[in-house]
């Protein structure tokens, strides 16, 4: 009986789970995709081949260093944007600013495709381009959810600040630096994942260094699809992990982060 209405909570709204449950809807849910996975086209790679090329990339010697060119670029490009995204739209807080963060964050409707000419006349070289080109598709990103996130901010917290005797500066630095840190991380991650699936197209663009989406676009071009499944599992999973780095840095940093969820 008590699993009955352990089942039952599966699919009630807001409503937590024993972790034995969740590990049943896993394994559920892994076998269904199985099941449909190996009952699609015949096209489409088969684990055991994926596999068998994943193996075989291994051995070549090629695949692990483009992946760690790959990830020195993306991760460049992310720290560069960081730094440039936070410093312009904590600048907000002055209004002189506030138009060039709205037209900044109007950039993400650009394409990088559009405008890799204008980055390759501004800079020296492929790995500068394409850093430029990943700093600048992050970053329109970025500031977009910073903003986002400053305008939330109720007007209690401020007069909360002021009521103490704090200054305006002061009150910058506790109530949207220090006070929103957490939320940062968040939008950190957010980021990060966009910045991870541009990076085949950013290295498509110029493909002077390699890295792992020039492989990856070669094996495409040649229709090797059991060596492109293998390489985007692949990406995948370096990225799943690089995002729960990330947030385990920001339950570090900010450990009262996670006090008041709901869902845990």
């Amino acid at each position: 009986m008590s699993f009955l209405s352990e089942l039952t909570k599966v699919f009630k709204p807001n409503t937590s789970v024993s972790r034995p449950t969740v590990l049943i809807i896993i394994a559920v849910q892994v076998v269904l995709a199985l099941i449909a996975w190996y009952s699609s086209s015949e096209i489409l790679p088969k684990p055991p081949e994926i596999w068998a090329s994943f193996i075989k990339l291994l051995k070549e010697g090629d695949l692990l260093r483009e992946l760690f060119v790959s990830m020195g670029l993306c991760l460049q490009a992310m720290g560069l944007a960081i730094l440039i995204s936070l410093a312009l739209s904590y600048l907000t807080v002055l209004p002189f600013f506030r138009p060039t963060a709205f037209i900044v964050s109007k950039g993400r409707f650009l394409t990088l495709v559009g405008l890799s000419f204008v980055f390759t006349l501004l800079t020296s070289g492929g790995h500068s381009l394409k850093v430029s080109l990943m700093t600048f598709g992050i970053s329109v990103f970025f500031v977009t959810s910073m903003m986002a996130m400053l305008k939330e901010i109720p007007k209690t917290d401020f007069n909360h600040a002021r009521t103490l005797g704090l200054s305006e500066w002061q009150t910058v630095w506790e109530v949207i630096i220090l006070g929103r840190l957490d939320q940062v991380f968040e939008i950190i991650r957010q980021n990060f994942a966009i910045s991870w699936m541009m990076l085949t197209m950013v290295e498509g663009i110029s493909r002077a260094e390699g890295g792992i989406g020039v492989m990856l676009l070669n094996q495409n071009k040649h229709l090797n699809l059991d060596a492109v499944f293998a390489i985007q599992f692949l990406i995948l999973i370096v990225g799943i992990g690089l995002d729960y780095l990330i947030g385990f840095i920001k339950n570090i940093v900010c450990p009262y982060a996670s006090l008041s969820l709901e869902r845990k």
